[in-house]
């Protein structure tokens, strides 16, 4: 075979499996960014505005600094006169089974079982944060509690867990302790503003910098190592499909 036709065959393999991985990591990388975000959102925005319908003053989706210098994501922050209670969004039916010290809980949906990571993991870490906040703010932390909200329907074959609430049956807890109380304390007021300054969530009367939604758009990915490493794939890959369409130009 000519020496020169083996060449461009050559290149063009190498082409041809440059275009494949660049393609395959950005079409991977949107999967694990879109994937995560489609499926924990609509349960965020779920308990969001049943939060908002119960009257509950909340924070949702917050990004604050986790105990290692990582970034960690609280799903919902509600204020009561007496402290501040975290929720770690759980929105898992069928039958659970975990353990409150185990890594992984399962899932059983009639024949098919899944496993995922624990929730009360995820709340200690995001009450570890909250707290983690409030120190860098020098304020003194008020009383700092969570629970994990699953549905009403969601069984668990071993008993539920302490930590572990349905929905419906916590917010009916949440409103009677909000009814029972007093106004806020100041403090907590001052608690509230420095954990809404950490998440970069600003009040309406502080105005709303046109980079803020960004900055948080990208702390929450970057938060989720799922996400994460599919912002990372998604930026290889683009930047391969660049190089390749910069390089047929000049070839061209």
């Amino acid at each position: 075979m000519d020496q020169t036709l083996l060449l461009w065959l050559g290149d063009l393999l190498w082409w041809l499996l440059f275009w494949t991985v660049a393609v395959f990591l950005l079409v991977a990388g949107l999967y694990m960014i879109v994937g995560p975000a489609l499926r924990q959102g609509r349960a965020e925005r779920r308990v969001a505005k049943a939060l908002r319908q119960a009257g509950l003053t909340s924070l949702n989706n917050l990004v604050l600094k986790g105990r290692r210098g990582g970034l960690c994501q609280v799903d919902h922050l509600v204020r009561l006169p007496t402290g501040i209670v975290v929720l770690e969004t759980c929105m898992r039916t069928g039958r659970l089974t975990g353990h409150p010290r185990a890594g992984v809980w399962r899932q059983t949906l009639g024949v098919e079982t899944y496993r995922f990571g624990n929730p009360l993991h995820r709340l200690h870490r995001a009450m570890a944060a909250v707290r983690g906040a409030l120190a860098d703010a020098k304020l003194d932390p008020p009383l700092v509690t969570g629970q994990v909200l699953v549905p009403g329907r969601t069984q668990f074959a071993r008993g539920r867990p302490d930590g572990v609430s349905p929905l419906s049956t916590f917010l009916q807890d949440l409103r009677a302790a909000q009814a029972n109380g007093e106004s806020p304390a100041p403090e907590i007021e001052g608690v509230w503003a420095a954990l809404r300054k950490a998440g970069l969530v600003h009040a309406p009367d502080e105005g709303n910098p046109w980079h803020a939604p960004l900055r948080r758009a990208f702390r929450r990915l970057m938060a989720d190592p799922r996400t994460a490493a599919g912002v990372i794939f998604t930026g290889v890959g683009a930047l391969m499909l660049a190089l390749l369409l910069l390089s047929a130009g000049r070839m061209s």
